[in-house]
């Protein structure tokens, strides 16, 4: 089995999409020895924020001179930024023998009647193996979905993180913040230690403070109060912040957003909670770790001249987290907003945030079986947007986008992560070679 042919296998023979409950991936760690159960792991939940604050936290832990695992997901280009062992993802040659060892293993549970694991499980015990094989240190395992019934909550975690909870699939994590929020803190374990990012709606703070009482779980709550800004522009922002008396001071943090130093906020607090668990990082790990994490597709720059920034934003709190660093980052330029989403995220709402900043909107569509149309987009930007185009296709929606740039404005692509990660891609080519003759 080659790379290409792992990739047909997983696309063909799993099924894709949500399939709530713990059994398969259960049966399948079974077959491959368990190894989840030999790896130190900082487990992630939220809405938002856990792949930046898990990039943050293994970048720390690396400074500090440990080998750190780091599984996320979905990935922007290829399958392999899933699995990372120091920042580096796994080689495309080696990707094969792991899918071929669990496809083994899912015939042998085919073969006995029984349901057989999907894509992300599959992945999910491919990330386990992988790391052990790996023998790292300590572990970053973000989750895919909402938590409770998610792959990757098949392990006991050395801490617990849970991120901003924000409405997103609804569908499957339920239509109230609560429910939400009890669906998140289901990766909460008993007698553990679970850190809390500042929360946006109370609501979903109490279920995560009563069910860590109920299982008996050190909750530590990061404080909005004890970050800092001292300055910010588009290089980054610096930042000092403070925990149980110990000061932070001069973090210079090259992702952008003021959500961003609340992110940073969390992988200090979770180093801090490590160091008093045994392990050695010093303030100097934490300075160099935040220093040089990088993050692609939220609010990432990714050409100067011309101006473009990605931002995978797709729910209603990522939009307005864009929405406040454009007016932050880039005041009195004028927005060219390249935009696609897909049909189960709140687009309406998200719309009526984002479409008024733009002085031309872009509705495009990712390539993926649920995006909402462009031509649907575009309807819907209509009513808060007076200047829409059209274009299916992203790479003539840049081009587009590219046609109308002037050195006062900044080109914006926003929405779906899929769209972003075709966008990269073709932005990767060269600019030059979208723009049209």
């Amino acid at each position: 089995m080659d790379y290409n042919e792992a990739l047909k296998y997983i696309d063909t023979e799993l099924k894709g999409g949500c399939n709530p409950g713990l059994g398969r991936i259960i049966r399948l760690l079974k077959l491959t020895g368990n190894p989840q159960n030999g790896l130190k792991i900082i487990h992630i939940a939220g809405t938002n924020g856990k792949g930046s604050t898990a990039a943050m936290i293994s970048e720390i832990l690396r400074e500090a001179g440990y080998k750190v695992g780091t599984y996320i997901s979905p990935h922007l280009t290829n399958i392999t930024e899933r699995y990372l062992i120091n920042n580096i993802e796994i080689e495309k040659c080696r990707f094969p023998y792991y899918v071929d060892i669990l496809k083994g293993k899912i015939e042998h549970i085919k073969e006995t009647g029984e349901e057989i694991p999907s894509q992300f499980e599959m992945l999910t015990a491919m990330a386990f193996l992988y790391l052990k094989d790996e023998n790292v240190d300590i572990a970053v395992i973000e989750v895919g979905l909402g938590g409770r019934y998610d792959a990757t909550n098949v392990l006991n975690a050395l801490v617990t993180v849970i991120m901003s909870i924000s409405f997103d699939h609804m569908s499957i994590l339920g239509n109230t913040i609560e429910e939400i929020a009890y669906e998140k803190a289901g990766i909460i374990k008993s007698k553990g230690i679970t850190i809390l990012y500042p929360q946006k709606y109370s609501e979903a703070e109490k279920v995560i403070e009563s069910i860590s009482i109920k299982m008996d779980n050190r909750l530590i709550k990061v404080k909005k109060g004890d970050v800092l800004l001292k300055s910010f522009g588009m290089n980054g922002q610096i930042m000092d912040y403070s925990y149980k008396g110990i000061d932070y001071k001069e973090i210079n943090l090259p992702l952008l957003g003021e959500h961003q130093l609340l992110n940073a906020a969390v992988a200090i607090t979770v180093t801090a909670i490590l160091g008093d668990l045994g392990y050695k990082i010093d303030k100097e790990n934490i300075k160099n770790g935040i220093g040089n994490v990088k993050w692609l597709g939220r609010l990432s720059i990714i050409s100067n001249n011309p101006l473009i920034l990605i931002d995978g934003a797709h729910n209603i709190d990522g939009i307005t987290m864009l929405a406040s660093a454009i007016k932050s980052y880039f005041p009195g330029k004028k927005l060219i907003l390249v935009m696609g989403m897909l049909k189960d995220k709140e687009h309406d709402k998200s719309l009526e945030v984002i479409a008024p900043l733009a002085n031309t909107f872009i509705a495009t569509e990712p390539r993926d079986a649920r995006a909402l149309s462009a031509k649907d987009l575009g309807e819907e930007a209509n009513k808060y947007n007076h200047d829409v185009k059209v274009e299916p296709s992203l790479e003539k929606a840049i081009k587009v986008a590219l046609s109308l740039y002037s050195e006062d404005s900044v080109i914006c692509i926003a929405g779906s992560l899929y769209l972003i990660g075709e966008a990269n891609n073709l932005l990767n080519k060269g600019v030059n070679n979208l723009i049209i003759d």
